[in-house]
């Protein structure tokens, strides 16, 4: 029998949390005997969008294409962009990859993976935004075939509302979905290459802070999904042969407030604003990444503007009281980082502060649950800082017990293309190759 992958990301794992996954009975069992990385460095910034694309590419944000998890907008329409589509990535991904292998593949909320041409079983990340569409039509939308939708009824039971009430359950979460639906297609469809991505630990993390007693509840369920995952494989008779790989996207870190860059760039003439507060015209705008925000111009070949900004930003950081940490340019970000795209600067965090993408009035936002990247840990800093990510495989293709001191997210896919018989000539990470037999 061909060798499986099943790559498994639990967003927002970090190295500290592996203490306690170890003493766990499921984890044990899948992952016991493991190779992995010890010190993992994520991208710039670290975002679960962009990092899930480097995962999945061997690129850095600048070159992949993927630089935020919604895209840039600059009115205030109580949506959000999310990036679902695959046509926002621009260079070869492992789906493709292994495709040219001969490989089947299965994606289940893997990020913006929407209609890949590539992806044979696709549910793809998706929150159902409108609320007269019912998850089999939205799945359906995103390149979901008639096998993936019969998969999709399977575990609509898991799935966290219902669909004639459209009320959130108390129950479920889309991560009981996501598991039950990665369950069936082990035992249904058995692909060579499946990637899955679970939000539960990020969720955990933004609600109560990076480092609570919640998380000890939460990674107590990750190991009951561990064990509904093993019992799949051993039900589908592929357990011998299926490298298991667990992994995640970054870290998070508490902060104490959230300031509104939009508002600063307001006051400093950047915005403006009708009498309804809705934004009439503007020079210079911020979007948040969680713990740092990017600066877009209106017009990024006016020199004049360029530098009337950076001196803006530069005056607000002298005064040490706006979070500002380091102001750094769009040509210094992309030869540290790898970072670069239609925005001209990015502002890191004073280590203190988070950002949201609000123009109006007060300054400062309460700290709450009412934007997606916050609540009282965030993310989006520089990947130096904070708990780093995580890199685990097991199964016939890892030297078991074999850690490497440190390692990059862009050395995943270089790494995985080897287990696949194949290989990723754009990619800018490396193999693992000392992690493998």
């Amino acid at each position: 029998m061909r060798e499986k992958l099943i790559v498994y990301s639990m967003d927002a794992l970090v190295y500290e949390d592996l203490e306690y996954l170890r003493t766990k009975p499921n984890f044990q069992k899948l992952l016991g005997q493991a190779a992995g990385v010890l010190h993992v460095r994520t991208i710039y910034p670290s975002l679960t969008y962009p990092a899930h694309i480097s995962l999945a590419t061997g690129c850095r944000p600048g070159k992949h294409g993927v630089v935020s998890n919604t895209a840039f907008k600059t009115v205030d329409d109580g949506k959000i962009d999310w990036l679902v589509s695959s046509s926002a990535i621009r260079c070869e991904d492992l789906f493709t990859a292994a495709k040219r292998a001969g490989c089947t593949t299965a994606s289940v909320y893997w990020p913006v993976m929407g209609n890949h041409p590539h992806i044979d079983y696709l549910i793809n990340e998706y929150f159902f935004p409108d609320p007269q569409e019912s998850p089999k039509e939205g799945f359906a939308g995103f390149g979901a075939n008639q096998k993936t939708l019969e998969i999709v009824q399977e575990n609509l039971h898991l799935f966290p509302f219902d669909h004639s009430k459209k009320a959130l359950s108390r129950t479920n979460t889309f991560d009981d979905f996501i598991n039950g639906c990665t369950c069936s297609l082990i035992r249904s469809v058995q692909p060579d290459l499946m990637m899955v991505h679970n939000c539960y630990m990020d969720s955990t993390r933004h609600r109560y802070g990076a480092f609570s007693s919640h998380n000890r509840t939460c990674l107590d369920i990750l190991d009951e999904w561990l064990g509904d995952l093993y019992q799949a494989l051993v039900d589908s008779g592929t357990l011998a042969h299926t490298n298991f790989v667990l992994l995640s996207d970054h870290g998070q870190m508490d902060f104490v407030r959230r300031i509104k860059p939009n508002v600063l760039l307001r006051r400093g003439g950047f915005i403006d604003v009708d009498e309804n507060g809705l934004v009439r015209d503007w020079r210079a705008f911020a979007q948040s990444n969680g713990m740092s925000f990017s600066v877009y111009l209106r017009n990024r070949e006016d020199a004049a503007l360029s530098e009337q900004v950076l001196r803006y930003l530069q005056e607000l950081q002298d005064q040490e009281v706006w979070g500002i940490g380091q102001i750094q340019t769009l040509s210094e970000v992309s030869s540290r980082y790898g970072l670069y795209g239609d925005f001209s600067f990015v502002v890191e965090t004073d280590g203190y502060t988070a950002y949201s993408d609000a123009w109006n009035e007060p300054l400062l936002n309460p700290i709450d649950l009412s934007d997606y990247r916050l609540g009282l840990a965030t993310h989006g800093y520089q990947p130096e800082k904070g708990p780093q990510p995580v890199f685990l495989g097991s199964g016939p293709a890892f030297a078991p017990g074999v850690f490497l001191e440190t390692g990059e997210i862009i050395d995943v896919a270089p790494t995985l293309s080897r287990i696949l018989g194949t290989d990723m000539p754009q990619a800018e990470g490396h193999c693992m190759h000392q992690l493998l037999r």
